[in-house]
């Protein structure tokens, strides 16, 4: 009689024999993530009044990743679960489940690449385009994108484009959602031995009436220069002209600069954000006001999300943001930060509550907080909390007087299975 083990042994050995000729050329893996948050939003986004009750819920998400990896192709799949515990009536049979992420990578040569489908689009340090990892449906994009990397001198060239239809037509091509019509982008990047450069070109156009297009083009550069171990700085630099669905005559800027300094445990970052903005008076502020498109703003302006969109939460005033951070390591598996922002307004704008008025450009302080515990190479625990001092301004662009304590609290669980 055959044992148990010896069965096992032989069942196995018929599977791997089997899955040779692919496995010899590809690799399989199959990842999962589970990520419920749960939060207290006393102020968060929204100035509380003495009238404000405060939020408090638990999100999810929850994805399930494939990803094969062949000789001349790859291929990936994401399906993600959002949902708000409880939104959903016990006995409901509401399908949640959609497509994150589904494309393939051909490979031409060791060099050059075409990538095709829904994907993520992530550059630089997310100042324009970047996957919004914080929000958690996250942000893709059906997109066709061609890839070129010099495998002898680090350099690096993509090349997208995008074009979006809300349905398979009979006729015509008018699209009437609230995203881009067109999008297209040149992305270059360089390393030297201390120093990388990247530059951006992009045009995206949103069709306002059927078969007009209005086209809005953002350029510039980021820079990384590693002077020391110790010593690091960043900066970006980026310009925007043409025009979008509603407005015209775009011409608007953004700079940043940013330093850090590294003593073990302790990292010391400061630096600041500068998005112009309309004058008091002038002809055309939304036109000199800068977007920052399909960015991740949440790690850039403040934890609690006043400014995820810089021309209606300004009230086309433009940002100015200057910050200071602290990064304690405690150990391999703990770290803390603490980050303090200074929002105001680039220029003055007129009160919206009081046109015969300007208003001050502060806006606000924020407070930042967050402690990270990996428990395991598959299991983190991240905490956070946030304060905001607002300034009469913020209040007169809300139209909101605030009452109490501006304050948001938040413990999420992230759970990464390996499975394959």
């Amino acid at each position: 009689m055959i044992s148990m083990k010896l069965l096992h042994y032989t069942i196995t050995s018929i599977i791997c024999i089997a899955l040779l000729p692919v496995l010899g050329f590809a690799q399989v893996s199959l990842t999962g993530e589970f990520r419920p948050r749960t939060e207290f939003r006393d102020g968060y986004r929204v100035l509380n009044t003495d009238q404000s009750d405060p939020a408090f819920f638990t999100s999810q998400r929850t994805r399930i990743k494939l990803l094969y990896e062949g000789n001349s192709y790859d291929f990936k799949i994401a399906a993600q679960d959002v949902r708000t515990w409880g939104e959903v009536p016990q006995l409901d049979d509401t399908p949640n489940v959609n497509i994150h992420e589904a494309w393939a990578q051909i490979y031409f040569s060791d060099e050059i690449g075409l990538k095709l489908g829904r994907q993520e689009l992530v550059y630089d340090d997310q100042r324009l385009l970047g996957s919004v990892n914080w929000a958690q449906q996250a942000r893709s994009h059906d997109a066709l994108v061609f890839k070129y990397k010099n495998l002898s001198s680090s350099f690096k060239l993509d090349v997208g484009a995008a074009y979006n239809q809300e349905i398979q037509n009979l006729q015509g091509n008018y699209y009437s959602l609230n995203n881009y019509k067109v999008l297209s982008y040149l992305w270059m990047n360089k390393d030297f031995e201390k120093l990388s450069i990247s530059g951006l070109m992009l045009t995206d156009g949103f069709e306002v009436s059927p078969g007009e297009v209005n086209y809005r083009y953002t350029y510039g550069t980021h820079i990384n220069y590693n002077a020391t171990e110790k010593v690091s700085a960043s900066g970006t630099l980026y310009f925007q002209n043409g025009d979008d669905a509603a407005r015209e005559n775009i011409s608007a800027y953004m700079a940043a600069l940013k330093v850090s300094y590294s003593v073990n445990p302790l990292t010391f970052s400061g630096g600041i954000d500068y998005l112009s903005g309309g004058e008091a008076g002038g002809s055309n502020p939304s036109g000199n006001t800068f977007n920052t498109l399909y960015a991740t703003n949440h790690k850039f302006y403040g934890h609690m999300d006043y400014f995820l969109n810089i021309p209606a939460e300004t009230q086309n005033g433009g940002l100015q943001d200057i910050y200071m951070s602290v990064n304690y390591t405690a150990s391999e598996i703990v770290s803390l930060n603490v980050v303090y922002h200074h929002f105001s307004l680039a220029n003055e704008i007129e009160d919206p509550l009081d046109p015969t008025k300007l208003l001050s450009r502060s806006l606000a302080s924020e407070l930042d907080f967050s402690v990270n515990h990996r428990f395991t190479n598959e299991i983190r625990l991240q905490v956070g909390y946030s304060l905001l001092f607002n300034d009469k301004s913020l209040e007169s662009i809300q139209n909101r007087e605030a009452g109490g304590l501006q304050q948001w609290g938040w413990a999420m669980i992230v759970i990464s299975p390996k499975m394959l």
